[in-house]
């Protein structure tokens, strides 16, 4: 409706039909950003799942600790692929190596630095994420896993013998 033409109840009628197609456009757009936000940290976690089955393959982890840390991964993994699934059908991406991985597994130190280089980068990660999500429904699910990352990075560095809070 223009500002000084009279409403009318043809001009009432369309403005109120175009609300809710702004409001789903709204929708599909914030949709879009959260899925691609969750691609992100899809990516990352398969790259922490792989990382540890390198791990504990090539004892360059403690065995009990690499499986648990792995298995946690796996949550994380299953649990982005749910929320992904709710939000419809999207285009499968090639995942790509770290090339670090392999420099990692020459020792137990070279691996828990570099693991505990990927849980620093998920942390921080997360927390970005977080704080762009559109979709409320998903920040206490992600926080959740933000919190298990941490508390692997806690874990690393108890296998490095550092302190715990990395300060």
């Amino acid at each position: 409706m223009s500002a000084g033409a009279p409403p009318t109840r043809r001009r009432l009628v369309l403005a109120a039909g175009a609300a809710p197609l702004a409001l789903a456009a709204v929708a599909t757009a914030a949709s879009r950003s959260d899925v691609d936000t969750l691609e992100r940290l899809l990516i990352l976690e398969n790259r922490l799942v792989s990382a540890y089955e390198a791990g504990v393959r090539r004892r360059a982890l403690e065995e009990d600790l690499g499986l648990t840390l792995r298995d946690q991964e796996r949550e994380h993994v299953r649990g982005i692929e749910l929320a992904l699934a709710a939000r419809g059908p999207r285009a499968p991406r090639a995942l790509t190596p770290d090339p670090g991985l392999a420099r990692s597994l020459r020792s137990r130190d070279a691996f828990a630095r570099y693991a505990l280089g990927l849980e620093a980068r998920a942390v921080r990660d997360y927390v970005a994420a977080l704080a762009s999500l559109r979709d409320a429904r998903l920040l206490r699910p992600l926080g959740a896993i933000m919190a298990s990352e941490a508390q692997h990075e806690v874990a690393l560095r108890a296998s490095l013998g550092e302190a715990l809070l990395g300060v």
